[in-house]
Formats: C-alpha cells, sequence, structure tokens
C-alpha cells in the first residue's frame, strides 16, 4: 500500500466511524464526540476521541462525569475506559460504530454488576508514569524479603538485582547501589495511582515511611494479588519538600523459575520428568535437543560420535566457539549456558550408535528415544529394537535438499499402517558440492528447514511423552506444497 494509500484508508475509516456516531446521536465538541450510550442500568454521556494512529487503535472513551463511574481495573489512570485488552485486536473490530458502542454499553453493564468473572490481569504498572531509570530490576522470591529492607546491585546488561541489605550510616560516596523496601499490598480490588492510594493500603509502617523521608528507602517493592494470582511492582520513590512522596514506575521483572519456565507450554510440568535420549546431534537433532529442552524436559542423553565443524555452525544449534568440541558436548554446553538446563541432567556419549545391545539399553531407560541421524542403518537398528524390546522409536530426517522431511513413529502405535516411502529426488537439480574429508555430497538442505523439521519433530515428541500422540505414525510435509501422508 502506498502513502496515498494508507491516507486514503484512514481517512474513509475515521468518516465511516463518524457517520456512525452521528446516526447514534452524537455531536462532535471541543473535547471530541459527545453522546448518549444506553445501558441496561440506564443512559450514560460519554466523550468519545480518535486516536491519531485510529483505525489501528481503538477510539478512546470516557464518561462526561468522571467520578460517576467507579474506579476499577477496567479504567484508565486518566478516567478513560479500559476497553480493549492487548490481546484482542483482531480485526480492528472498534472501526465499526454500532459493534463500538455496543461494547462501551457492555462495559457500563460490567461495571454495575461489579465485574463479575473478571480475569486477573497484573497490569498494576501502567497506573504510575516511567521513572526516568531506564535500568530493568530484577528480583526472586520476594517471600523472603517480605516487609524487609533491600539493596538492588547493578549488574549486567543495565539490571539492578535484588539482595538483602540496609542503607549503612555512612554509604560509600561512589556506592551504585540502590535500596529499598518490599511490602505486602494484599487483595487489590482497585488500582492505587499515588502514593496516598498505597499508604492507605498499607497503613501504618514507620519504618517504611522514615525511610522514605531520609532517602534511606529510595525504591520500595510491592507485592499484591489479585484472586489467585500474585504479582509484583517495583516504583521509584522520593520525598518533596512539602511532605508528599513522589512515585514513579521502574522497569522490573521476577527471575525465578517460575518466570522462566511459565512460557514453555502447557506440558511443561508433565514434561520435566521424562527422560529423552537424543541419537545424532548435528543440524536437526541439535535443535530437537533445543526446543525439548525449552519445553520443560529436563533430562536429556545427547548421543553422537562427530566433532563440530566450522562448516556445520549454518545449521547447527551451536556457535564458533564449540568448533572442535564433540558434538554432544557442545550441545549440552549450550543447553546449560543459554537454557539453564541442570547439567547433571543431561548426559553426553560421544561416539555413534552402533550397538543393538546399547540400542536396547537407550530404549528401556528412556521414555523416548529420538532419532535424528539420517543414517538408514541406524534407523533400522532402533526400529528391530524398539519392536524387541515392546516400545518405539521416533526417527526424523529431511529428504530431498530439505525440500521434504518425514518424522516416523516406528514401529507405528496400534494397528495403524507405516508411512508411505518417500520419493526422493529435488525437484530441481542443483550441483552437488564436496567437501574435503566428506565421502558424500553436502547437503544444501537450508537452516529454515532444518529449524522447522525440528519444530514439528518436537511436536510429535511431546505428543508421545504426554500420552496425546499426534498420529499413529507420524509425518511427512513437502514444504513446497501441501502436506502430505499422515499430518494434513
Amino acid at each position: 500500500m502506498s502513502s496515498d494509500g494508507l491516507d486514503e484508508y484512514v481517512a474513509y475509516s475515521r468518516q465511516h466511524f463518524e457517520e456512525g456516531l452521528i446516526r447514534a446521536g452524537f455531536r462532535e465538541g471541543e473535547e471530541g464526540w459527545q453522546g448518549p450510550v444506553p445501558h441496561a442500568e440506564g443512559t450514560t454521556r460519554v466523550v468519545i476521541t480518535l486516536p491519531s494512529r485510529f483505525p489501528f487503535r481503538p477510539p478512546r472513551v470516557a464518561p462526561l462525569d468522571r467520578d460517576a463511574v467507579p474506579w476499577s481495573w477496567h479504567r484508565d489512570p486518566d478516567g478513560d475506559l479500559c476497553l480493549v485488552a492487548e490481546d484482542d485486536h483482531d480485526e480492528l473490530w472498534w472501526t465499526q460504530a454500532p459493534a463500538f458502542l455496543k461494547h462501551v454499553a457492555a462495559w457500563f453493564e460490567q461495571a454495575a454488576a461489579g465485574w463479575t468473572d473478571d480475569r486477573p490481569d497484573l497490569d498494576l504498572d501502567r497506573y504510575f508514569e516511567s521513572s526516568a531509570d531506564r535500568r530493568l530490576y530484577l528480583y526472586d522470591d520476594l517471600g523472603q524479603y517480605l516487609n524487609c529492607s533491600v539493596r538492588f546491585s547493578p549488574s549486567s546488561n543495565n539490571t539492578m538485582r535484588i539482595k538483602p541489605g540496609t542503607r549503612p550510616k555512612k554509604a560509600l560516596k561512589h556506592s551504585k547501589d540502590r535500596f529499598g523496601y518490599v511490602a505486602d499490598l494484599g487483595d487489590v480490588d482497585v488500582p492505587p495511582r499515588t502514593w496516598a492510594d498505597i499508604s492507605a493500603r498499607l497503613g501504618s509502617n514507620a519504618e517504611l515511611d522514615r525511610g522514605i523521608r531520609q532517602q534511606s528507602v529510595a525504591v520500595v517493592v510491592l507485592v499484591y494479588r489479585r484472586g489467585t494470582h500474585e504479582g509484583a511492582i517495583v516504583l521509584d520513590v522520593a520525598p518533596t519538600k512539602d511532605g508528599k512522596t513522589v512515585v514513579t514506575r521502574l522497569r522490573s521483572g521476577a527471575d525465578t523459575e517460575a518466570a522462566r519456565s511459565v512460557r514453555a507450554g502447557v506440558s511443561a510440568p508433565a514434561l520435566r520428568e521424562s527422560k529423552v535420549a537424543v541419537v545424532g546431534v548435528g543440524a536437526l537433532g541439535s535443535f530437537i535437543a533445543d526446543m525439548l529442552a525449552r519445553s520443560g524436559v529436563r533430562r536429556l542423553t545427547l548421543i553422537d560420535g562427530d566433532a563440530v565443524m566450522p562448516g556445520n555452525l549454518v545449521r547447527h544449534l551451536v556457535g564458533p566457539d564449540a568448533v572442535g568440541l564433540p558434538k554432544a558436548e557442545a550441545v549440552k554446553r549450550h543447553l546449560v549456558r543459554h537454557n539453564e538446563a541442570p547439567a547433571a541432567g543431561i548426559e553426553t556419549v560421544n561416539s555413534a550408535l552402533t550397538s543393538g545391545a546399547d540400542a536396547v539399553e537407550y530404549l528401556r531407560s528412556h521414555d523416548l528415544v529420538v532419532n535424528a541421524t539420517a543414517d538408514f542403518s541406524t534407523t533400522a537398528l532402533l526400529h528391530v529394537c524398539a519392536r524387541t524390546v515392546g516400545t518405539r522409536v521416533l526417527s526424523a530426517a529431511l529428504q530431498n535438499d530439505g525440500e521434504t522431511y518425514r518424522i516416523d513413529v516406528l514401529p507405528p502405535l496400534g494397528d495403524a499402517a507405516p508411512l508411505p516411502l518417500s520419493t526422493t529426488g529435488a525437484d530441481t537439480a542443483a550441483p552437488q558440492l564436496f567437501e574435503a574429508g566428506c565421502g558424500s555430497p553436502i547437503s544444501p538442505t537450508p537452516p529454515h528447514a532444518v529449524i522447522e523439521a525440528a519444530a514439528a519433530t518436537v511436536r510429535h515428541a511431546i505428543g508421545l511423552l504426554v500420552d496425546r500422540p499426534l498420529h499413529p505414525a507420524g509425518e511427512t510435509r513437502h514444504l513446497r506444497s501441501a502436506p502430505h501422508g499422515s499430518h494434513q
């Protein structure tokens, strides 16, 4: 869309919305569009303004009598109605005035009912102005510091980390530490917006009040709850000459195990006790191991007899600092360093899998074995051993220069038929490339195909581990066209 096309789209959207307001009885005034919003509890007159980024941002709505509407988590700091959640931007639905006004009416009805079944958004931060201090304040389990003095000390990447401690009577002149206090706001039904609001909720706290006045407390950490959910906010506080306290919001975040794992997926808790072996941690296997660890698996066995070569890096998980290391050791080091995977939970075997006895042992001692060697003999060995043991192996491979991947459950679950044999040979003939030390051509499979295949493999692996398999036989997919085979 050209600049002229964008301007036309914006102008049309504004005109269309405003015409809808006129039909609903609104009139334009100095402050915006004023008009009535009928709802079950009566009619409330509001002012609607269109932000400069409309229609890509929703209209703003405020009651003409701002104090006639109760304050709640559903009002912005300036008194506007909080109408659109961050995750409710589908199809810019607010550009249609009738739908938007209906949404506003529903807001008033929910407010009158007391916001029953309200979701507990933990966004207290938005009720305070940002501090000029742009460092990131990190905290761990705040329960251990509750009603205690703390200090924040500079750390890497412009962060400040919490630790116990009070400001010494003779603080070092050049100390960069900041001192603070951790308090509990309790259950918060109406968000505080000033230090007076906070102080009223905390009640009498002589130690904290004295610390702020004497400037021995410059940071206040507040723990609060909404229902069963707990949040925290870190505030910059400073006394004024007239006895008041200026409060602004610091950038902050939890650095806890829970915070680091909450985005791992709903299956993460169940995967923590799973033990998975990855046979072959080259390009495909290294990303499989990485995504398994990110998804919650904490016990891994990495099996590979090769070392990391410079030419591997473009498709491999690890970087240049790993060149020369055994691939299994290099991947373990990466998982420990970057994913905080426990080193004690990752075993490495720096040799190829060639023994049937070893294959049987891996199958018996692990919840799942993933084969990413792309070697037919290794695949056949694991398949035969899996049938013998009465379990199964998940085998993944890229084919046709990365244009196809296939993931086989071997043997398939239940009475399912195995996947049909794949066709070989890429659609476009490319000149073969050879590298010193290699007895076969180098695969030109691009990195994006490796990562896509690894992600699909991990989805199947998790499905098997939590007893919700994606398909009893696996999946084949031609990346240039629609998927074929079992998983459509």
